[in-house]
């Protein structure tokens, strides 16, 4: 049905963006560069205040859309986002928006690592501001404790618009009697992030000195290892698990003539990274690309680039998958396994429960000979996630403005 604009309200909004805002996660980068952008083009006159711990990020990366950051620093009165700013925030624009997967109970009392015990405060401090609460496209979870799912249960009756990016978030939140009919199933935010220019990743790869002449592998893995999930096992040896990864790389460098591209997707995962490289005995046949050196967008095009891309962090996944490069998981935490269940590509993953230098290598093998029949599935389906995830905005311009007529 199609809708017009009324002439109800023309009062310009603001929104409040609460999630990971620091500039070391591209993957947050990614969603903060798509929902801005996908509103602005719904409503060009939208300012966003973001809290952060980064305002130099902010101010560099999305001032185009009028973008403001809020500074979370200890000198501001705050603890990460518990503190004065946040709320003032908050208190001050029309509506605030929760994205990204903050809402979990791990390290539930510590402010530094959860964000779920602030929001406990903050949403209900909003509700009595009169103020428009949204979950963007969210994931939600782990939730295991009590006191988790209560902090969880009270916040998200006071949602207005509540949207999600995979079914066992609806799962998490029906568990808790939250009404089905208020949750809608969409897609994650990021897959509509745009790479940058063709010209500009030739560019890239001239400058990284990347060979294109063999076909190329990527991959990349993070700091958490194994701690993140129970595999019914003893937690896997870091040093171990570093040699295997280099081990098999370089049998897959010999086997497949291939050359590996390393993405550091979180400047926290970079030693690691680093460390396995230095395992790698074909190290003339491997390179690393990091986001604290080239933006989201950059590495989003590179990953296009890509003819196989093994990862464990999920937005690596999403940003290589939404160029329709193939991907295989390595599942540190359910949001890697729910979202290859979104792609309907469930065999596309290796467990830490049956982690082993020879199942990595099968798996990833088997892989590179099937890449041409995943990317024909992505083509498709991530086109229908694409347009998922941009169901969202639309909603929120409705909630904020009511201003159109049907």
């Amino acid at each position: 049905m199609m809708r017009k604009k009324s002439n109800l309200d023309k009062k310009t909004k603001s929104i409040t963006l609460l999630g990971s805002s620091s500039g070391r996660n591209a993957g947050d980068a990614a969603l903060l560069n798509s929902i801005m952008s996908d509103l602005k083009e719904l409503e060009p006159n939208l300012r966003f205040e973001i809290p952060t711990i980064n305002p130099s990020f902010i101010i560099k990366s999305f001032s185009k859309y009028d973008a403001k950051p809020i500074s979370m620093l200890p000198w501001h009165l705050s603890v990460k986002m518990l503190g004065l700013p946040t709320f003032l925030s908050v208190a001050r624009t029309d509506m605030t928006i929760i994205f990204d997967a903050i809402l979990f109970d791990r390290a539930l009392y510590n402010p530094l690592f959860n964000f779920l015990s602030t929001l406990y405060f903050l949403i209900p401090f909003a509700k009595r501001k009169g103020k428009k609460i949204v979950y963007y496209n969210v994931g939600i979870g782990p939730i295991s404790t009590n006191m988790g799912k209560r902090m969880l249960k009270k916040i998200s009756e006071m949602v207005d618009l509540i949207t999600v990016r995979d079914n066992q978030s609806i799962q998490i939140l029906r568990s808790l009697k939250i009404p089905e009919s208020k949750i809608i199933l969409t897609a994650d935010a990021a897959l509509n992030n745009t790479p940058c220019s063709q010209e500009h990743i030739e560019k890239i790869l001239s400058l990284e000195k990347i060979e294109k002449e063999k076909p190329l592998l990527g991959f990349n893995i993070n700091a958490y290892i194994d701690t993140w999930v129970e595999t019914g096992r003893e937690p896997i040896d870091r040093r171990n698990f570093l040699r295997d990864i280099a081990l098999v790389l370089d049998k897959i460098i010999e086997d497949l003539d291939v050359n590996v591209i390393f993405f550091a997707t979180q400047h926290m995962d970079i030693p690691i990274i680093s460390k396995v490289i230095n395992y790698i005995k074909n190290k003339d046949k491997v390179n690393l690309i990091t986001n604290r050196k080239y933006s989201n967008q950059e590495i989003m095009g590179l990953l296009g680039k890509i003819e196989l891309f093994i990862g464990m962090r999920l937005h690596s996944l999403i940003l290589a998958s939404a160029m329709h490069t193939p991907i295989l998981g390595l599942i540190y935490q359910d949001k890697v396994r729910n979202y290859l269940k979104e792609l309907n590509l469930e065999k596309q993953k290796i467990e830490f429960s049956n982690f082993s230098a020879d199942n990595l290598f099968n798996i990833i093998k088997k892989s590179w000979y099937e890449r041409e029949e995943i990317k024909k599935h992505l083509t498709i389906r991530i086109e229908e996630l694409k347009k998922k995830a941009k169901e969202t905005p639309e909603m929120v311009i409705d909630l904020l403005y009511k201003k159109y007529d049907v």
